[in-house]
């Protein structure tokens, strides 16, 4: 008779964040030649403080861009500020000493709007 197997249930190992780079995004060459890129992502959560109210705390998430063609895009476009919208999956590897490492690898990638900078702190003259 077969050996019955028990069930654990589905998993989704997918995970969609919206927010903005907190700094520039670091380029490193990957194992097999081809760029990986990180980014530090700043997204806000909703939680319970400890007087009953909701209030919103800022959640950091890391990134990483393994796909050559978004690499490409990252170095190009995407600064510290610039607002991201990413779909991606959780991973874990081995680290250089030891340790082990853990990032959300994009896998579609979204870009907002760039970060605000005033040319200067004149408003523009006005049209007569």
């Amino acid at each position: 008779m077969a050996e019955k197997k028990e069930w654990k249930g589905i998993t989704i190992n997918e995970a969609m964040f919206q927010g903005k780079l907190m700094e520039d995004p670091v380029i490193i060459p990957g194992a097999n030649g081809n760029k990986c890129a990180f980014m530090k992502l700043r997204t806000f959560v909703n939680e319970l403080a400890g007087n009953g109210q909701w209030t919103e705390a800022p959640a950091f998430i890391p990134l990483v861009v393994m796909d050559p063609r978004k690499v490409e895009v990252v170095e190009k476009y995407v600064k510290a500020q610039r607002e991201l919208f990413v779909r991606s999956y959780f991973k874990t590897w081995p680290g250089g000493d030891g340790s082990t490492q853990h990032g959300f690898v994009v896998t579609q990638m979204k870009l907002g709007s760039k970060g605000f900078k005033p040319n200067n702190d004149q408003a523009p003259p006005m049209p007569e």
